[in-house]
């Protein structure tokens, strides 16, 4: 009843009032930015960019309809990842690579949920560098697991699991408080199912006191790839920080530089002015 009241007195008594509803969840929910573009003659001017997370969700799209097409001399077995017959670049196209309909919706679904948070609070850049270096999964599998193991989207598993790390542990937008830890108690169990169900087969190659943990190694990997990449982001905020504050350094001396003689500290006036001034001082004391 609150809402509805307010929704009337904003529109006067006229207009729908679901749409005034909505204006205020927005308003207080998405903040006064969102609500005012999405709603009114602003509406119309609202930039919708094509931006990283989206080219990153087609080129997984493309790539399954590429790999799944009989007319397509692009398959699944010549971008994917295997120990015997595969190049290095397979490293990179096998975190493309979703070779049935199962996994490229569970793609698509992790790489929306995580990939947005790392666009929104980093950038399209980040979001493919973490990506990309989180693909690194499938190369220590390649490393650390023997020929025989099947390494097949051990880079997309890696690499998804690299966004998640990413969004949930490197965030630097976010506190370490109690809300946070009990988000990953809540995500890291189903994030870490759902990825090393694909990767039940090379569970026995690691066998740690009775426990298969073969299938943990692209998920290692990838978690540290993201660490890589959360440690590039941060020398890379360093160093522009530092040129920045470089820059506002030099712009106050030309600013001091610029001053006319009159203006500004004693060390900037003329040299004859201040002798006389010194020299006018010392005679009063001995008159006086």
């Amino acid at each position: 009843k609150a809402l509805c009241k307010a929704a009337q007195r904003q529109s006067g008594g006229d207009g729908d009032a679901w749409q005034q509803l909505s204006r205020i969840a927005d308003k207080y929910v998405l903040g006064s930015s969102a609500a005012s573009s999405k709603s009114g003659p602003l509406a119309a001017a609202y930039p919708l960019r094509f931006q990283g997370i989206h080219f990153l969700l087609c080129s997984l799209v493309v790539v399954y309809l590429l790999t799944t097409s009989n007319s397509c001399p692009v398959t699944v077995k010549l971008l994917s990842l295997e120990n015997t017959t595969s190049k290095w670049w397979s490293v990179v196209t096998d975190a493309f690579v979703s070779p049935t309909i199962d996994l490229l919706a569970r793609n698509l679904f992790f790489g929306y949920m995580f990939g947005r948070v790392i666009q929104n609070s980093e950038s399209g850049k980040a979001l493919w560098l973490t990506y990309l270096t989180s693909a690194g999964g499938g190369a220590a599998a390649w490393l650390l697991l023997p020929k025989r193991a099947a390494l097949q989207g051990c880079s997309n598993t890696g690499a998804m699991f690299g966004l998640f790390a990413m969004a949930a542990v490197f965030n630097r937008h976010k506190l370490w408080h109690w809300h946070r830890l009990f988000e990953l108690a809540v995500l890291l169990p189903f994030v870490c199912q759902q990825l090393l169900a694909s990767h039940a087969s090379i569970s026995q190659y690691y066998v740690i006191q009775g426990y298969k943990t073969g299938a943990w190694v692209p998920l290692l990997g990838g978690f540290v790839g993201a660490a890589v990449a959360a440690a590039i982001l941060a020398l890379v905020r360093l160093v522009q920080g530092a040129k920045q504050q470089k820059q506002g350094q030099q712009q106050q001396l030309g600013i001091a530089d610029a001053k006319p003689p009159g203006e500004g500290s004693p060390a900037g006036a003329d040299a004859t002015s201040v002798l006389l001034s010194a020299a006018l001082k010392q005679l009063l004391r001995r008159v006086l």
